[in-house]
């Protein structure tokens, strides 16, 4: 029954258009359960009816222009219920209403159930016999499943319709996306395809393996050749840490690597070159793809696009040399580091991958270069987009198609206004800037980094330090655990980057979607097993090496913090302190120095689990400072994946139960004088920065971009003003009240504007 199931659904799946899709539902659940007829009613909204948009058995004729009341007949005591309604004799039950003309009047069995999406029911799904026939509770629950599945493919299928109609009308198309790097870009669409189409290659024999060889190696060495042009093109726009990356690609091209395998696969099998670079990178894909793990998935896309590059040369396919003559938004289905690198960095203004996360090469490479970038787009038609006008807003995580020239304009607003904002800042970089209250209340703004950032931020805007360094960034860039030495040449960057500032080093926060790709973790849930310092305390030996890099950097410097993530226990703060003395002991002693010149650092405890609130109290006694990690304490509390569609919704930082967390944890914070950081999107939007520093967060870390708005918030309220306005919310019950209350709070205040709402046409 499963494999049947399974079969449906991927026929169902493969249909295409939305009428072809309901055609062959009803075709293959008609074969499937042996009926003489299958029917789709779909819900119209606006008439308020049924109507009969597929049928297998029923008059053709009638498809499309049958309807029925959403009262009306068996069908539609089905929508009200919303249960399966099962008889063997239709004609005998109360609400038994044939549709004319329709030819099921002497039908006897009927088998109707709902088709749900979400709470929402969108038509009823029904089966008919002639003879009289009692469907089993087996056909039922069959049929059920069915239905819950196909409830999917419906709505996915009603919604490419409506975005492709949408799309070629010119009218305003609207998607959500999975992750965004933030920033707006307004451009037109330029779709990419890789370069060569490997996996139709065929097997064919060759009579000259020697020659083979020789056309292979002319195709590695063309396709090295154009990683050396990517690096280059980018050399003035990318960390040395990030252009590596183009000669890892151009090193696997090479004769000891995959060059090497693809040879002897030709030797071997006596197959010519094309189809030995085919096996070859499946071999490799396959590998990446069997460790059930999305970063390393995603890093057998950038090896499928090394073959397909050189399976073009191989097949003296010059690739050709585009022409940018205006901006462009560079989209594809799998977009890879090497896409982006084709492109002149001047004429690059967003990238789109319809598939990937913020976790993929061509996700680093983007915001490495300060690029807005979407990732991840459900039911989108990639060959619409081509040549179209595109708003890309990363901090809304939309992607808007052939928008109004009333919201383009309006997005244009936004990024003059951002950049005003990033010139006036940046022009008093060197100067010491305050942000405090119109009362006096100060706050520190700190920066969210990540490693090879530090080439960047020397003349950036004015800062009062770094509120988050992500350590693993540079341990996932690597092809193993980076040692003491690479580790401290990093750290020593950021805090001299940094001086007689505060610098929150976070130690390793590997594991959930930060995955080391020779480090393999496999987990049913890996949000909620082996990951942040679960990990670094399983494995002290990693653990120890990083921290003496840590506090070697900080000999001369004094502004080392170190925050400890995914804290769940006491135990785990107690283990951590008292490896870290340990260490602390040994680099002093083996450099010879005193107190003074490394002096202990601060620690504090990211609290990010459900347990930690709870255990806030004893928490803050043990550390030096408080890191709310808010991003994962709102998936944690709601139980929610936010990159899942179907329960995103439930993700919100807003709501209530998270606000009173915050504020729980703020409390237990002050009583014992211990200051509270706060990561995580929340920390860098807008809306809340009023609720935030009424209840008393000492700091905020954010990206850069956001800093200079949070600051203006700040000087716009007193401390006083701001605990009204949090009071006021702390009584709300739910997160629309409590959004709608601060946005009017904003507008009051003149700095509505600040909020980033994406613009609709009114």
């Amino acid at each position: 029954m499963l494999n049947l199931l399974r079969h449906i659904v991927q026929k169902v799946n493969a249909a295409g258009d939305l009428q072809n899709t309901f055609q062959v539902l009803v075709e293959q659940t008609c074969q499937a359960m042996q009926a003489d007829i299958c029917s789709v009613y779909l819900v119209d909204d606006e008439q308020k009816h049924l109507s009969l948009v597929a049928s297998q058995g029923l008059n053709k004729a009638i498809i499309g222009k049958a309807t029925l009341t959403l009262e009306q007949g068996i069908v539609g005591q089905v929508y009200q219920k919303e249960e399966f309604i099962n008889t063997d004799d239709a004609s005998s039950h109360e609400a038994f209403h044939p549709l004319a003309n329709s030819g099921e009047e002497g039908a006897k069995a009927f088998l109707g159930v709902p088709l749900i999406h979400h709470r929402q029911v969108l038509g009823v799904l029904v089966l008919q016999q002639f003879s009289r026939r009692k469907f089993t509770e087996d056909d039922i629950s069959f049929l059920i499943t069915l239905s819950a599945q196909l409830a999917g493919i419906i709505v996915n299928a009603e919604n490419r319709a409506n975005i492709s109609e949408a799309i070629k009308s010119s009218t305003n198309a609207e998607f959500n996306v999975v992750a965004a790097i933030p920033g707006i870009a307004i451009a037109s669409g330029w779709v990419v395809t890789a370069p060569g189409i490997l996996e139709k290659i065929p097997d064919r024999p060759c009579s000259d393996v020697d020659a083979e060889i020789q056309t292979l190696r002319q195709a590695l060495k063309k396709a090295r050749q154009e990683f050396r042009d990517m690096r280059k093109n980018l050399e003035h726009d990318l960390p040395k840490q990030q252009l590596a990356l183009f000669s890892a690609f151009e090193a696997m091209l090479s004769h000891n690597s995959l060059g090497r395998k693809i040879e002897r696969r030709i030797t071997r099998d006596q197959i010519w070159a094309p189809a030995a670079l085919r096996h070859t990178i499946e071999e490799s894909v396959q590998q990446f793809y069997e460790l059930e793990d999305d970063y390393l998935q995603e890093r057998a896309v950038d090896i499928l696009d090394l073959g397909r590059r050189v399976l073009a040369h191989l097949q003296k396919h010059k690739l050709r040399k585009k022409t940018y003559t205006k901006n462009i938004i560079l989209i594809a289905e799998n977009l890879t580091s090497a896409m982006i690198a084709e492109v002149p960095p001047a004429r690059l203004k967003g990238i789109i991958s319809l598939q990937g996360s913020t976790t993929s090469h061509a996700a680093i490479v983007a915001r490495s270069m300060g690029i807005p970038a979407l990732m991840g787009i459900r039911d989108c038609p990639l060959d619409l987009l081509e040549n179209r006008q595109l708003v890309l807003d990363g901090y809304g995580k939309k992607l808007l198609v052939s928008p109004s020239r009333k919201i383009i304009a309006e997005f244009r607003t936004r990024q003059a206004k951002e950049e005003l904002f990033l010139g006036k800042i940046s022009q008093s970089s060197g100067k010491r800037v305050h942000t405090k209250t119109k009362d006096g209340h100060k706050i520190q703004l700190l920066l969210n980094v990540s490693p090879f950032d530090t080439e960047h931020l020397e003349n950036s805007i004015r800062v009062d330090g770094v509120g988050l360094y992500r350590t693993e960034y540079l341990f996932m860039q690597s092809k193993s655990f980076p040692g003491e030495q690479e580790q401290y040449e990093e750290y020593r960057k950021v805090l001299a980057t940094f001086p007689n500032q505060p610098v929150v080093l976070r130690t390793l926060d590997a594991g959930g979607d930060k995955h080391l790709p020779y480090f393999p973790i496999t987990e049913d849930n890996p949000f909620l097993g082996w990951r942040g310092i679960r990990i670094s305390l399983d494995h002290p030996e990693i653990f120890i090496t990083q921290l003496r890099a840590m506090l070697r950097a900080n000999i001369d410097h004094g502004n080392l913090h170190i925050s400890l993530p995914m804290i769940s226990t006491l135990n785990e703060i107690d283990q951590s302190m008292e490896l870290l003395h340990q260490v602390y002991d040994e680099v002093r002693s083996e450099e010879g120095i005193t107190k003074k010149r490394l002096p202990f650092p601060k620690v504090g405890a990211v609290i990010e689990v459900p347990s930690a609130v709870y255990l806030i109290r004893q928490i803050v006694k043990r550390v030096d400072f408080i890191s709310i990690g808010s991003n994962d304490l709102t998936q944690y509390l709601f139980a929610t994946d936010r990159n899942n569609t179907r329960v995103s919704y439930l993700y919100n930082a807003f709501h209530p139960a998270i606000l009173l967390a915050f504020s729980e944890i703020c409390d237990a914070a002050h009583q014992a004088k211990t200051p509270v950081h706060i990561c995580g999107e929340i920390a860098g939007n807008p809306l809340a920065t009023i609720l935030l520093l009424a209840m008393g967060m000492n700091a905020f870390s954010m990206n850069i971009r956001t800093i200079p708005k949070i600051r203006q918030i700040v000087r716009s309220f007193t401390y006083k003003d701001a605990n009204k306005v949090l009071s006021k919310v702390l009584s709300f019950e739910t997160s629309f009240e409590v959004q709608s209350y601060l946005k009017k709070v904003m507008e009051q205040h003149k700095l509505i504007e600040l909020v980033n709402p994406a613009p609709k046409e009114m």
